[in-house]
């Protein structure tokens, strides 16, 4: 079922998708998959939302949602507030990890319809979510099918042995953060950021914006070229980015 913005926001056009339960290691979680209209997707974006239960927060990202399946790039995103063991509040990282491991596979599965290659994956989180990004990302780091891409908005560095999770990553990451965001303030990416930079393998974008807050729409609303930066971003990660060194 494809989406429509009754009332234009991010929110609007995620609730019009259909809405899948599937079965995790957690427990059942609410997804939602949007996929390119008659066409085979060429990636597949796992989108992680912050923290808060409030609507606009959970489908925050439901613009580049949007504009990514224009780009060929399916998207499978889900409510974790749908369940106890991976709602915000209480949830542990690791419980969070294996359910959106178990999400990733459950998409790819409906995305490659029965087809022997799998699509390439990509991350993106913001704030809570961005940490849960890092822990899945460093725990599925060594399989055979790693994520292809990481983007991190804003996000929360609260996370057991970062540095050490950081350090296994040779994906490419793209970093955004607004100036103005009052919540994680702008100056709490800078130890992120050398860390990301300092990594073995894999390159780091640092894409500040001047305003827009907490919040991934607003930035995205008030930078165009942050905005073509998150929805350009499987094609960089996959193409020019995929071998090469840290960037700024």
């Amino acid at each position: 079922m494809e989406g429509s913005r009754a009332d234009g926001s991010p929110a609007a056009f995620m609730e019009a998708l259909e809405t899948h339960r599937v079965q995790t290691p957690a427990g059942e979680i609410d997804v939602k998959l949007c996929l390119p209209a008659g066409e085979h997707p060429v990636s597949l974006a796992l989108m992680i939302h912050g923290m808060s239960a409030q609507r606009d927060i959970i489908w925050e990202w439901g613009g580049v949602v949007e504009e990514l399946r224009r780009r060929k790039t399916a998207s499978v995103y889900p409510n974790l507030h749908s369940c106890d063991v991976t709602a915000p509040a209480a949830a542990r990282a690791a419980d969070v990890a294996v359910a959106l491991e178990a999400i990733a596979a459950w998409a790819r599965l409906r995305v490659s319809k029965g087809e022997a290659s799998e699509v390439p994956l990509l991350v993106y989180g913001k704030s809570w979510g961005g940490a849960q990004a890092l822990e899945l990302c460093a725990h599925i780091a060594a399989a055979k099918a790693p994520v292809a891409g990481l983007c991190l908005a804003c996000p929360s560095t609260k996370l057991e042995s970062r540095a050490d999770k950081v350090a296994s990553l040779a994906t490419p990451v793209l970093l955004v953060w607004a100036r103005d965001d009052d919540i994680i303030p702008f100056d709490s990416h800078e130890p992120l950021l050398e860390e990301l930079r300092a990594r073995p393998a894999g390159p780091t974008v640092f894409a500040p914006t001047k305003a827009g807050g907490h919040n991934v729409f607003q930035m995205a609303a008030l930078d165009a070229d942050l905005r073509a930066k998150l929805v350009e971003w499987p094609d960089l990660a996959l193409g020019p980015l995929a071998s090469i060194s840290s960037l700024s």
